[in-house]
Formats: structure tokens, sequence, C-alpha cells
């Protein structure tokens, strides 16, 4: 029987992507059976071999994990294995503040539970909270926030985001066919906006607060997703919504919520002329700025209640400014006012 020639070998894709990954950023990779994981604090990385893995490892979480180990070790500081014990726990606030920049990197792109990472400290990674850079009193945290900044500057930014891109584009395109099982079924998808889809499969985007129409009848667009230099997204009524979605509000709502009476914004304009002004003059201020409402510690002078024990009410609701009584529920104005208050993402 003629031996076939074989000009050409299948590569596992998520392997292409994080291998290149790794020399991008300098990093040779090797295969061994001596070690799961070593850095030789130059030029090599070496990795488990295949055989050697748990169920749920990969070689692209391996690598991913790695680098992170290299953004938290800094410039200047790289030493073998990132110059970290691994025979004690005396080094174990860098391998947290590694999970936490692993799970912030990861998260975006719907990736958290699938680059998590799987040794034994995996209790600790589980245990993350939605925002893993978020203060708190974890010493790994302060370490982490440093870290994910050098993750936004070269030449990892850019590396970076190729691969996790690519690995979710990669990751959209097989879940379908994995079981529920499978690594890949764990990648959270992501929304036409951008956003990750919302976990509640029942939501649609014409259902939500930030889904608004240019004229009455007309194709909506998504208010969460416009940025400067970006217009909104268009969004269908019926699409499954995304992870920022919040039931549609209206004045009813505003009781509890305020955020625009309070540290949404810093003064409130008012004409001289209008009835609040003439009836209330004491509580008009001017400035270069004009005349405004004054807001003490972020508050307005005439908001009363606190959302929880009492509801939110304008003392002066009838005659209130105009600014105030044209102030649109649910629109660029509103979202701004509550992400600043922390109501909204």
């Amino acid at each position: 029987m003629t031996q076939r020639r074989i000009d050409h070998r299948y590569d596992d894709p998520l392997d292409l992507i994080w291998l290149a990954a790794a020399g991008r950023l300098g990093m040779k990779v090797s295969r061994s059976r001596e070690v799961y994981a070593s850095w030789d604090g130059k030029d090599t990385l070496s990795i488990a071999a295949r055989e050697d893995f748990d169920a749920d490892d990969s070689l692209g979480q391996m690598i991913f994990h790695e680098i992170c180990h290299a953004l938290v070790a800094g410039h200047g500081k790289v030493r073998p294995d990132w110059g970290l014990s691994n025979t004690d726990d005396a080094d174990l606030v860098f391998e947290h503040a590694c999970h936490r920049v692993q799970a912030a990197l990861a998260a975006p792109h719907g990736l958290r539970d699938f680059m998590a990472v799987t040794t034994q400290w995996r209790p600790y990674w589980d245990a993350l909270p939605a925002d893993p850079l978020a203060p708190c009193d974890d010493p790994a945290q302060s370490i982490a926030v440093e870290a994910y900044a050098r993750a936004q500057r070269p030449p990892y930014q850019k590396v970076l985001q190729d691969a996790l891109t690519a690995t979710a584009a990669l990751a959209a395109l097989v879940a379908p066919y994995g079981s529920a099982g499978s690594l890949w079924a764990t990648v959270h998808p992501k929304h036409s906006t951008g956003f990750l889809a919302n976990a509640d499969s029942t939501l649609r985007c014409g259902q939500c607060a930030w889904a608004f129409s240019a004229r009455p009848g007309g194709a909506l667009r998504c208010r969460q997703s416009e940025r400067e230099g970006r217009q909104a997204s268009w969004v269908a009524p019926d699409e499954t919504a995304c992870e920022r979605w919040e039931p549609v509000f209206g004045e009813a709502e505003c009781r509890t919520c305020g955020a625009c009476c309070r540290e949404g914004f810093d003064l409130v304009q008012v004409g001289l002329r209008e009835p609040f002004a003439r009836a209330h003059p004491s509580l008009v201020q001017r400035s270069s700025l004009g005349a405004s409402v004054p807001r003490p510690g972020g508050r307005c002078v005439a908001l009363d209640g606190d959302g929880v024990q009492a509801p939110f009410t304008c003392r002066y609701y009838e005659i209130r400014p105009k600014s105030c009584a044209q102030f649109p529920i649910g629109g660029a104005a509103c979202l701004l006012a509550r992400r600043r208050t922390g109501l909204s993402r």
C-alpha cells in the first residue's frame, strides 16, 4: 500500500488563538510532562501536556492565566514563576489578584466561566463578585486594579482584545453544537448591541426602559448602547434583551429613584420669571452659570424623602422649574443621572 503524503495537520483553533497571543507578547510556549505551568523568567512558558489536563482545562485558558500573572507581576519584576512560591500560601494574594484581573478581562466577552481557573483555588474564583475589581477588604483587589490598568496599555491591550474577541467569536460558532456538559456551553452569548445577552431569555428589548424611537411607531434604538461618537444601536422589539435591561418606568417609579433630583446633576437651571423663582426667591442662587436651584451635598433643596422609608417627592412639584417639568423620563439625561447614582449601568 502506497503511503499517503501528508502536507498539513489539524490544529485546535483555540490553541492557535492563544499561542499567537503568547508569541506577540514574546512568550514561547512548550509542552511538558514535568510541570503544570511554569515561567522561566525569560521567554519560555511551559504548560502541561494535554493528557495531564483536567477535563475542563484548555491550553488557551492556561496561557491566558499566565499572561494575567505577568500583568500582576508588572514590568521589571519578571522572575521564574513570576517570583511566586507554589509550596505554601505566602504569595497567595498575588494568585488571587491574578484571578480577579482574569475574571475582569474575560467577563465582557462572555468568557468568565469558559476561562475560569481550574486549580485548587477555584472556590476563590467562584466566590468573586460580579465586578471583581470593586473596592473591598481583600488585599488582592488593589493589586488586581493595577494589573488591569496594565492590561489597558501596550503591549497587552491589543493582544488581549484580539485574543478574547476571537475566542468569543469561536465560541458563538461552536456553542450550539456542544452538549450541556461541554465547556463551550458556559460561554455567555453576546447581544446585537455588543453587551452580553440577559440571563433571562424571556425579556425583550421592546420591554426595556432604554429602548426608544425617534418617532411614534418608529424603529427602536437602545439608549444604553449610545456612546460618544457612536449612535444608539438598532434593536428589534422582540429581540432577547441584553444584560442592561430594566423594566419600563414612569412617574410612579421616580418616587424610588430621585436620581435627577440628587447626585445625578450639580444644579437645576431656573428662569427668574418662572413661578418657582417668583414664589421662592430665597431658594434661587445666581452665578456665572445663571440662576439655579442649589443642591447642597448633591441633593435639591426642594427634595423630600429617601426613596425607602419615604418616597422621593418635590416639595414644590406644582410650580417646579421648567427644566424639571420637561425632564424626559427614560431619556438620555435620565439614564445619565441613574448611572451617576449607581442605579443603572
